[in-house]
């Protein structure tokens, strides 16, 4: 580890479901659609009772729109973060090859993508798993690095790699509160 440049992390395997909710969480995205939901429920409730120019003083409408809206906020994101574990497992196992340019995913001989630091933001450590975060044009990216898969030098040499990318660290100790 003389020249953290010169690393090359290889990583082969499948995330667990615990891995992937720890990791999924610590982004904050879920919290963050639920937030967006919540909002506009409560937009929808405030404009059902505001009084109407007839005189008519509430919007049924309105206020079945809020009501659905509030069960999105509790039941959707569970629902997508276990449809995205459900597609992640359904492509079988990948490799990640992490390296100073960035990283590239391919499961077998098949290269799915090359991904540059540029276009990653930040990584969280959690208690199992490091995840980087970016964007891939106007889609969200997820690289997650499940520490078990790590030897005690892979791990020390992936954090050398995501800070020489200058990458933000965000450690999170956050379990998955769905």
């Amino acid at each position: 580890m003389d020249d953290i440049r010169h690393t090359t992390i290889t990583v082969s395997g499948t995330l667990t479901r615990e891995e992937f909710d720890e990791a999924f969480a610590a982004t904050g995205w879920l919290r963050r659609l639920r937030r967006l939901i919540a909002v506009a429920a409560v937009v929808m409730t405030a404009l059902g009772l505001k009084p109407a120019v007839d005189g008519n003083s509430v919007n049924a409408g309105l206020l079945m729109l809020a009501l659905v809206y509030g069960a999105l906020c509790v039941f959707l994101p569970p629902m997508l973060a276990g449809h995205m574990f459900r597609a992640e497992q359904a492509t079988g196992e990948k490799q990640a090859v992490i390296d100073h340019a960035g990283f590239v995913l391919s499961r077998g001989s098949d290269e799915i993508m090359r991904v540059p630091w540029r276009t990653m933001k930040r990584y969280y450590q959690t208690e199992r798993a490091y995840t980087a975060t970016g964007r891939f044009g106007w889609k969200p990216g997820l690289l997650i690095v499940p520490k078990r898969l790590l030897t005690t030098t892979g791990e020390t040499e992936l954090v050398g790699v995501f800070r020489e990318a200058s990458l933000r660290c965000s450690t999170s100790s956050r379990t998955p509160g769905r």
